[in-house]
């Protein structure tokens, strides 16, 4: 999720140090710029010009802190346009023209907007003891569902990554809730699929996973045509489609491991549709990952990216285009080496991948990065490296 705040000031430093995947937009130049020296993604423009709102994601939520005449200016571009928008009002008495359009939600405090913006998720605010100075951020230990947004160090707001050294005074803000373990750790239950084609390095790969991400490790076995699911002391044989779908509906998995030794776009998009799907080629480890965002809306990707580097070490995300970058955030306690693609970028893909990688992550979607689907069924096929594919 990115959020796009227009506002300007300590106002907007305030705000958007709060916020995860953060982009300020502040229309006064100065201001811009200090913002930008304290180390936020800002862009000096009029949010009012339908043409710089129209290059965000609607999926974004739209943030307006500025002067309410501005705000109202924006507003009706960002309904306009399908954001999902939220309004600090500067004076009570204009709340009833931003009812005038159709936006509900009205927030009085920066308090009360975050409460609003992220719902059940909770904001905290630690200061750092002797105990941990000089260490780094990665031997603090914020929870599984908490997360580390900024880090306040005499004034100055400091972006955080696994090695930055904290300091006795310092101020972590945390953000913690369900949405923050889901980006930590995707992975709860993991859903094995074996069948004839399965072998113990293939078995032994999905148990290792499952270990690192202290997960759950479901199988569903193949016993002749049909698919067995034994849980609790209860088998049920069906088929393969009618299993993964009845399993969809029970909401207790996240991810599918299997194996593909051959093309099947039909099964393959049954599986990617209903749960990310890991294919298994035998590793013992994953100590290299790509991830090739090849998809226009590459949250979900860039979240498992993360996941991945928490629990396996860094990797190496490739932007197949320029405009994804806005989804990517400073904003990570991980390690992700991030490049974009400034030439082809098939050629940049396929050079990538054939440098040598454990696990390559990207998504059936590919709508964006123009890699012909012959090439990603070569990834999906290859017998050196495992891939997880997302829908």
């Amino acid at each position: 999720m990115t959020y796009i705040l227009v506002s300007t000031g300590d106002k907007a430093a305030r705000i958007a140090s709060k916020l995860p995947n953060c982009i300020i937009i502040d229309r006064n130049p100065d201001s811009a710029k200090r913002l930008a020296e304290m180390g936020f993604e800002v862009l000096n423009v009029d949010a009012s010009n339908l043409e710089v709102l129209a290059k965000f994601d609607r999926e974004s939520k739209m943030i307006l802190a500025d002067e309410d005449e501005f705000n109202l200016k924006v507003a009706r571009v960002a309904k306009m346009l399908g954001f999902d928008v939220f309004v600090i009002a500067e004076d009570e008495e204009k709340c009833r023209l931003y009812e005038n359009e159709r936006i509900s939600k009205i927030c009085g405090s920066v308090e009360a907007l975050l409460s609003a913006i992220f719902e059940k998720s909770r904001y905290f605010e630690i200061k750092v003891g002797e105990e941990m100075d000089g260490k780094t951020l990665k031997e603090y230990d914020a929870g599984e569902d908490c997360m580390v947004i900024s880090v306040f160090r005499n004034g100055k707001v400091l972006q955080p990554f696994p090695e930055l050294e904290l300091k006795a005074g310092d101020t972590l803000a945390l953000v913690c809730g369900e949405h923050v373990r889901l980006t930590k750790n995707p992975f709860d239950s993991i859903l094995f699929i074996k069948s004839d084609e399965i072998g113990e390095k293939e078995i032994r790969e999905a148990e290792m996973v499952a270990k690192r991400f202290g997960a759950n490790l479901i199988v569903l076995e193949k016993v002749g045509d049909v698919y067995a699911c034994v849980l609790e002391g209860q088998s049920d044989s069906v088929d393969l489609e009618e299993a993964v779908r009845m399993l969809k509906r029970s909401d207790e998995f996240d991810l599918i491991a299997t194996t593909l030794k051959e093309k099947n776009e039909d099964v393959l998009k049954l599986l990617v549709s209903n749960f990310p799907t890991l294919l298994l080629s035998g590793k013992k480890d994953y100590s290299k990952i790509l991830v090739l965002v090849n998809n226009s809306n590459p949250d979900t990707i860039i979240n498992i990216a993360k996941a991945f580097s928490r629990f396996f070490g860094k990797v190496k995300v490739l932007f197949l285009d320029e405009e994804q970058i806005k989804h990517f955030s400073k904003f990570t306690e991980t390690d992700l080496e991030v490049e974009v693609s400034r030439g082809n970028p098939m050629v940049d893909a396929v050079k990538e991948f054939k440098s040598g990688y454990d696990l390559v992550i990207f998504s059936l979607t590919n709508d964006a990065g123009n890699i012909d689907r012959d090439i990603l069924w070569k990834i999906i096929l290859d017998r050196e490296t495992s891939v997880l594919v997302v829908e």
